[in-house]
Order: C-alpha cells, then sequence, then structure tokens
C-alpha cells in the first residue's frame, strides 16, 4: 500500500513539473505572462523611444556575456524592439522609419549554489535507510562524513542573461530611400513578421 501511494505521488510531482507551453514573444511588457515584452514613448512629435525586454534564458556561466546564446537573445530583442517601432509607424500613417541610436545590453544573473551527488542505494519508496552508508538519521540531514564516497559535495554555478534593448527612432511621412538609414515601414513589417513571429520564451 505504501509503494502505491508513493508512486502516486511521484506522479502526481511529475505532472506538476511539466514545463509550461511557451509563451509568444511580441507583446507589451507584463502582458504576456511573463516578465517580458515591449515598451515605447513619444520623444517628440516626430520621434518614439522602443524598448524591449527579453526574457532570462539559461547562458554559460564561466563566460555569459559572451556566450552565442546571450548574442543571440540580443538580436532577437532588437527585432522586436524595431518591429513595435514599425508598427507605430504604420498605426500613424508613417511611411518611414529611421533608428537614430540603439543600445544593447544584458542583464547578467550568476546563482551558486550547493549539491550533493545521491547515494547509488537510495530508494525513491522507502529512503535511504536501506543504504548501508547512511547514518540513521533524519531523511534530510547530511551525512556524517562531509565528502566521503558515495556522496560527493560540489559547487554549481548557473547563469542567465536578459537583453535589454534601447531605440530612438525617427518616423517620416514618406519613404526616401536616399535618405540614409531610412526604412520603409511595410517593408520593414513584412519582413520582421516573417522572421521573429514564432519568437517565444
Amino acid at each position: 500500500m505504501l509503494r502505491v501511494l508513493a508512486a502516486v505521488l511521484l506522479i502526481s510531482l511529475a505532472a506538476c513539473a511539466t514545463p509550461a507551453p511557451p509563451k509568444p514573444a511580441m507583446v507589451a511588457l507584463g502582458t504576456g505572462g511573463g516578465d517580458f515584452g515591449y515598451t515605447s514613448r513619444d520623444l517628440d512629435s516626430d520621434r518614439i523611444e522602443v524598448r524591449y525586454r527579453g526574457d532570462a534564458v539559461s547562458v554559460s556561466a564561466s563566460n555569459p556575456r559572451e556566450d552565442s546564446r546571450t548574442k543571440a537573445e540580443q538580436d532577437k530583442a532588437h527585432d522586436l524592439a524595431l518591429w513595435r517601432a514599425a508598427q507605430i509607424a504604420q498605426e500613424r500613417g508613417k511611411a518611414g522609419l529611421k533608428v537614430e541610436s540603439e543600445n544593447r545590453d544584458s542583464d547578467i544573473e550568476v546563482q551558486r549554489r550547493s549539491t550533493y551527488r545521491p547515494s547509488p542505494f537510495y530508494d525513491p519508496f522507502w529512503g535511504p535507510y536501506n543504504d548501508p552508508f547512511w547514518p540513521r538519521h533524519s531523511y534530510y540531514r547530511r551525512p556524517f562524513l562531509y565528502d566521503d564516497w558515495p556522496y560527493s559535495y560540489q559547487q554549481v554555478q548557473t547563469a542567465t542573461a536578459r537583453a535589454e534593448i534601447k531605440l530612438t527612432v525617427r518616423l517620416y511621412p514618406e519613404y526616401d530611400p536616399k535618405v540614409d538609414g531610412m526604412l520603409s515601414t511595410a517593408e520593414t513589417l513584412s519582413k520582421l513578421q516573417a522572421a521573429r513571429s514564432g519568437a517565444v520564451y
């Protein structure tokens, strides 16, 4: 009976650990069910500031800023910020836009935690009491031998990166390809929608 109850408990815990489905990334900050998204504000009648804050993603703890995933997240956040700027331009009837300045950064968080390698004799149904090396103490008590076999103590280091993009964008009533750096609103929307419509976190 105890084994059946333990099995049911393990199944319930596994169901709770099922990862949540991915969420669309192209959303206003705080509206997509996560701490990511875009914000915007007017600087003057023809200039706007658009920011995009990405979600935290796992990166290398040894060199998080140079991790390829960190750079990929910055590119993703940049495209989503520019996509939002083009949406605003279209909403306001502006045929062209130009990025006057941009700032790319990543919020890096490094965490350290202690772990113990579990005993090879551990029984998930009956606990560690059938382990000849386990001291007959409380279930969660650390082994009395600090770093003795079959237990190994180690520090595990993990890191996450969260892309932060800020664009200053000027809007133009007409698109002029002769103006250096000017983008067509319609073409920018079409290009970024095709490239990033499936972006999720």
